[in-house]
């Protein structure tokens, strides 16, 4: 049992054998006295004003404030008035996020001096012990000898830094005089002086070799130079034995005034190159260059993005990672600034890579205003605006040729939103849209100068209706306190009548793009300007969902929408009905997620998309499972000879604290064959870290069936931020 104690010096009230003498009506006091245990005593001299605490005390100062401090001991002798803790035995003192700790410490809580004849301290990042340690936590200055500085939590730690005499500032800086360098137990090299940054990275080395089929046996290294909160990066070198060698520098710079980005540059000496899409010879020497820049200041931004690559494979070959995350990556420059409820924005998209087909925006000027009302109206307004110049750019493969033009776009729309009888939500809407298209040039297209009028209008209606169920329970849903239905229905009427220009008598730069979910259909939504066309439709959507609370927090155990468009007027290219979109979300567990994104055919009857799968992620964060199959057949084909149809699984198992597994698969059905497998092998040892990464992945077309074996082992103390490799 625990004995609280709280002093109020400035008041008299102190302790006597537990008796307590109430004199003056007490003030607030920053002290605050407990007894560890049933045993633990605390007693008061008057005459001295010490108080001595036995058998266990904690002492804390200021608590809930910025200058909160704790000490625990054995034993400790303070006195208020000097601010003083003379501790002995296990002492920890806490403060500032850093930890001290030793067997005799002296310690002024208001002056912050420490004393100690031998400490160990440690925080987040570093840990340090020594003997005969002083120092002002006010100018955050302390100096010990015989010091070890590590980042391993533990009394033998894999890599330390041994010093005669320590110089240390927490957060800052640590200085040793006649150091050596450990790793366990063996010394590497001494170091009469040195200086290690505490915010900023040391030297480091990762080395990662390996095999793989299309490289040969493999050493991908990267040497990271030390960095602060302004500037870091690493330099790259890597040697691939069927390949050749590739080098190049990987920058992170901020700067408070000019904003923050990033720079990788990498050049490879390629021996085995082979040809490009054309059947071309790819020149040996093979070049990258990736730069991103970020700036704001208050409602002003802008974003810079450049992605050169000398050739069409690239990042393909040297890069895979990358390549799968975006196939075709745009350079660009948007500056913009914001206001409560408008938008001005500036956009330049060059065309950067010869081999990759876009729209060339130079510039592309946008003028954009959110739904606000309009004064004390009850009518809203949102607008958007637009000019720029366009080039539809086409690939250096394709047999097409590149045109351009000005175009100047504009839209506005008015929306009454009201609320009928207190449940249903009715907003009708109406809008004009105004383009005009410039004479083209190029020998891509000939068309003249035209505009073209859009008019349309429309109204959402929907409403919500919910029923509580508290004595629902179902032990398969994982409900024991009752639960929610919700219900929510909508519908969403669009017309827009036939344009004085459809698509087909347009040049295009914004147009559909074959997607597996359903398009908007509200503007400035669907944001294929060039596309837009007639349209009498209906979109109905019904949602579900049951709720229940699971650690005192509300949960969706099903959330279930289904949804589809009524066309009463389709176009040529429409049927009545549009496809059927089913997205369910099934929670059972905590542990435990279902998902299903279906999309159904009605005219053809046939099954257009499917995405579903399971996650099974136990609390405990042993093992996790996750397993699916994505199938896709875009229109207008109903060949499923032309599907995209793939199962997908992934496993994780920690083994123990120090080992752990994982493994991913993905096997194509159409083709009935695993496409790429991967496993990896993980090793935990404290201040090390290692894996072993074994992946297979089937021929793509351009080389032959893939695999590859790589090793890493870095210290976990000094983590390798992402760099090419």
């Amino acid at each position: 049992m625990r004995k609280p104690l709280l002093i109020l010096a400035l008041a008299g009230e102190v302790l006597f054998g537990g008796g307590l003498l109430a004199q003056d009506t007490p003030t607030a006091s920053p002290w605050k006295v407990d007894a560890l245990s049933s045993e633990g005593q605390i007693q008061y001299d008057v005459n001295t004003g010490n108080m001595t605490a036995t058998n266990g005390v904690r002492i804390t100062y200021k608590p809930g404030t910025p200058d909160e401090a704790e000490l625990t001991a054995n034993a400790a002798t303070i006195n208020q008035q000097a601010g003083t803790a003379v501790a002995n035995g296990k002492v920890t003192l806490r403060r500032d996020g850093t930890i001290w700790k030793s067997e005799q410490l002296t310690y002024n809580f208001r002056t912050k001096n420490i004393e100690s004849a031998r400490f160990r301290s440690g925080s987040l990042a570093v840990f340090m012990e020594g003997e005969a340690m002083t120092g002002d936590q006010t100018n955050g200055v302390y100096s010990a000898q015989n010091a070890i500085l590590t980042t391993d939590d533990t009394k033998n730690p894999d890599f330390f830094i041994k010093a005669k005499e320590v110089e240390v500032v927490p957060g800052e800086y640590a200085i040793f005089r006649g150091a050596v360098v450990h790793v366990g137990k063996v010394p590497v090299f001494y170091l009469p002086y040195y200086r290690r940054s505490f915010k900023r990275h040391p030297w480091n080395v990762h080395l990662e070799p390996g095999f793989k089929s299309e490289w040969g046996a493999f050493l991908l290294s990267a040497v990271r130079w030390p960095s602060n909160e302004y500037l870091g990066g690493e330099f790259n070198l890597d040697y691939r034995a069927d390949r050749g060698f590739g080098l190049g520098p990987s920058l992170e710079y901020k700067t408070p005034e000019w904003g923050e980005g990033n720079l990788n540059l990498y050049h490879a000496s390629d021996d085995d190159p082979l040809t490009d899409s054309r059947g071309l010879a790819i020149s040996r020497e093979r070049n990258l260059a990736q730069w991103n820049h970020r700036y704001s200041k208050d409602e002003f931004s802008a974003i810079g993005v450049l992605e050169y690559e000398s050739d069409e494979y690239m990042r393909r070959d040297f890069f895979e990672d990358r390549y799968r995350q975006n196939v075709q990556p745009n350079s660009f420059l948007e500056v913009a600034n914001h206001w409560d409820n408008y938008n001005l924005s500036v956009l330049m998209q060059p065309r950067v890579n010869a081999f990759y087909e876009g729209i060339q925006r130079s510039p592309d000027i946008q003028f954009t205003g959110t739904r606000h009302q309009l004064g004390n109206t009850p009518l809203y307004y949102d607008t958007e605006s637009s000019v720029g110049y366009f080039q539809r750019r086409y690939d250096y493969a394709s047999a097409s040729e590149d045109y351009g033009l000005l175009r100047a776009d504009t839209l506005h729309q008015v929306y009454l939103p009201k609320t009928i009888g207190g449940w249903l939500n009715v907003t009708p809407r109406v809008g004009m849209r105004f383009t005009h298209y410039g004479e083209s040039n190029g020998v891509g297209s000939t068309k003249p100068s035209s505009e073209r009028y859009v008019a349309h209008t429309g109204v959402e209606v929907s409403t919500k209706f919910s029923k509580m169920m508290p004595e629902l329970n179902s032990r398969l849903l994982g409900i024991d306190t009752g639960a929610r239905h919700i219900i929510q229905p909508s519908i969403n009427f669009a017309y827009i009548p036939r344009p004085n220009r459809v698509p087909d008598e347009l040049d295009k730069f914004d147009y559909e793009i074959t997607s597996p979910r359903l398009l908007p259909l509200e503007l400035p939504e669907y944001n294929a300007i060039d596309n837009i066309d007639s349209q009498n439709v209906v979109r109905l959507s019904l949602r579900n969902r049951l709720q229940t609370k699971r650690n005192q927090t509300v949960v969706d155990v099903v959330d279930w929408d289904v949804y589809t468009d009524w066309r009463m007027d389709p176009n040529s290219n429409q049927n009545t009905f549009a496809d059927v979109f089913s997205d369910a979300q099934l929670n059972p567990r905590d542990w435990i997620s279902l998902y299903s994104n279906v999309r159904y055919d009605v005219d053809n009857s046939l099954w257009r998309a499917f995405n579903q799968g399971i996650n099974l992620h136990p609390q405990n964060h042993r093992w996790n499972l996750t397993a699916g199959q994505y199938y896709y057949l875009a229109h207008p084909s109903t060949s499923t000879a032309d599907r995209t149809d793939v199962y997908y699984s992934g496993a994780g198992l920690r083994l123990n604290e120090n080992w752990s597994f994982s493994t991913r698969q993905y096997f194509d059905a159409k083709a009935g064959e695993l496409t790429q497998h991967d496993y990896i092998l993980h090793r935990d040892m404290r201040s090390w870290t290692f894996f072993l990464d074994l992946s297979f992945r089937k021929d793509t077309g351009r080389r032959d069936n893939e695999m590859a074996l790589s090793f890493n082992y870095s210290l976990k103390a000094f983590p390798r931020k992402p760099g090419f490799n």
